[in-house]
């Protein structure tokens, strides 16, 4: 009998990427405070952020307080090297990857800066649950990042048995599932409330195949 691997996205997938960003903002906000006096440009970058100003954010910020917006590589900097105390997975989360893991393997591909995203693994206390985690951005820098389809034959090759399904849970459209659809694996989106990348354009060929709104639903897809 197959095995059936499934491997996840990270980010608005296993727990909700604003929890970390808003971590991060409040302490840019201390140091923004401390060392600009400006107080309260956490609350700022928040607004960006759900105003959809995902990439300006450090910039306009400070522009918007007449700050010189030279500072805002250093609040990048800042984003990068923030340590969460702790971040929380959704909740149906753990009960779908002891379910998954049941099944054969479970794996993670993740983009991002490398040392941001291992600090989102080790405050999640996940790390260990997974055959094997591929950072896309360690494979030789961005243009690795999904959908490059390097992390995902990278993945199987490492877990992969012949004649196990993979199968790739993410939420993108815009990049998680145009690399797996062309690999014959099955492609599962998670639509979940409030994640950073609701307005996300689907590219051709990334569609996903299934839509949930919850992992609890997953562990009966993939017994279909």
């Amino acid at each position: 009998m197959s095995r059936c691997c499934v491997i996840f996205d990270l980010d608005d997938t296993l727990y909700p990427e604003r929890a970390f960003a808003l971590s991060a903002f409040d302490a840019i906000g201390e140091w923004a405070e401390a060392n600009l006096g400006v107080a309260g440009l956490n609350d700022d970058m928040v607004r960006l952020l759900d105003a959809g100003h995902l990439g300006q954010i450090f910039p306009l910020s400070l522009q918007r307080r007449g700050v010189d917006a030279a500072h805002a590589g250093h609040l990048l900097e800042l984003y990068r090297q923030h340590q969460p105390a702790s971040l929380q997975l959704y909740p149906d989360t753990t009960a779908c990857l002891d379910a998954c893991a049941a099944r054969g393997a479970i794996g993670l591909i993740t983009d991002g800066t490398v040392a941001v995203q291992q600090a989102k693994v080790r405050a999640l206390g996940i790390g260990r649950r997974f055959q094997h985690i591929v950072y896309t951005h360690g494979l030789g820098g961005r243009g690795f990042a999904k959908p490059h389809p390097a992390a995902f034959e990278a993945m199987q090759s490492t877990v992969g048995r012949p004649g196990d399904r993979f199968v790739y849970v993410g939420d993108n459209p815009a990049k998680d599932f145009l690399s797996p659809n062309r690999m014959g694996w099955t492609t599962v989106q998670v639509v979940r409330p409030s994640r950073i990348h609701a307005s996300a354009t689907t590219i051709e060929g990334g569609a996903p195949q299934h839509i949930l709104t919850t992992l609890a639903a997953l562990p009966a897809l993939l017994d279909r």
